[in-house]
């Protein structure tokens, strides 16, 4: 019977592990389909405003590969990507990306709104309606966006999850933009691709840096998240900045540090 209870002891921790790693590679999954959809959107939109800082032959820019139109008159911006086309580091994006906006994304009181159209980040399907609104006080202040997005992801097995979703988001820019930094609050809610009902909080500001971008690190590297997920309670701490995927979670009060995989990886090799 001790030995038993024992292997059964071990079973569950082992399932407690598996689903908090879950919980955490679905963030970092999530996290990272959506930041890039925030940077596609804020290169083109930089792109199409005369005297913007992005190039777009530049190799390193989200929207070296797509084709982008702008519809002055109805205040459209199509981000087309056609059938797929690879960044430097190998990530494929196909589909387009529509943009229609009030005013310049950078101008206070601007709202822009975006819906996607056969859009794919690395294999995975993306649908819905992300709203940004520009919520600084001054052109000179640092750009701040309050961002819902109410959509779906589709996997690379079929597999579908959803997400509503509320931030308040701060664009930190630097001289050089590789040190631009992105810092985000709030919460959300929404469904696993495995059918999971979970709800986010942020509890401590999220830190993304795109300057970790080159370490292939497309996931928050600071801030702390609480995950409530198939009953369970979980946090998920990022660190204190470094470029690194080591998070720590904590389940019932047991922590334990976790190098995330990227899920993209175990779907479609990309």
């Amino acid at each position: 019977m001790f030995l038993f209870s024992c292997d059964e002891n071990q079973d569950l921790n082992n399932q407690a592990d598996d689903e908090s790693i879950e919980a955490a590679e679905n963030e970092a999954a999530i996290d990272e389909i959506t930041d890039e959809v925030d940077e596609i959107v804020y290169s083109g939109t930089e792109y199409v405003n005369e005297g913007g800082r992005v190039a777009k032959s530049d190799e390193n820019s989200p929207i070296h590969c797509a084709t982008i139109t702008h519809d002055i008159e109805n205040k459209t911006i199509t981000i087309d990507f056609g059938d797929g086309c690879d960044d430097w580091r190998g990530r494929r994006r196909s589909g387009k990306i529509i943009i229609t906006y009030t005013d310049h994304l950078f101008v206070p009181g601007a709202v822009v709104t975006i819906t996607f159209e056969d859009f794919y980040f690395r294999g995975v399907k993306v649908n819905g309606v992300r709203v940004i609104s520009n919520i600084s006080e001054t052109l000179e202040d640092n750009l701040l966006f309050d961002i819902t997005f109410d959509g779906e992801f589709t996997w690379g097995d079929g597999s579908v999850g959803s997400r509503n979703a509320h931030w308040i988001v701060e664009r930190i820019r630097a001289a050089n933009p590789i040190n631009d930094e992105k810092h985000v609050d709030g919460d959300a809610t929404g469904t696993t691709h495995t059918g999971v009902d979970y709800s986010v909080d942020i509890t401590e500001t999220i830190v993304f840096k795109r300057s970790c971008g080159p370490f292939n690190v497309f996931i928050p590297v600071e801030g702390i998240k609480v995950i409530m997920w198939g009953g369970k309670v979980k946090t998920i701490d990022y660190g204190d900045g470094e470029c690194d995927r080591i998070v720590t979670i904590t389940t019932n009060g047991v922590s334990e540090q976790k190098e995330l995989r990227r899920r993209f990886q175990q779907q479609n090799g990309q």
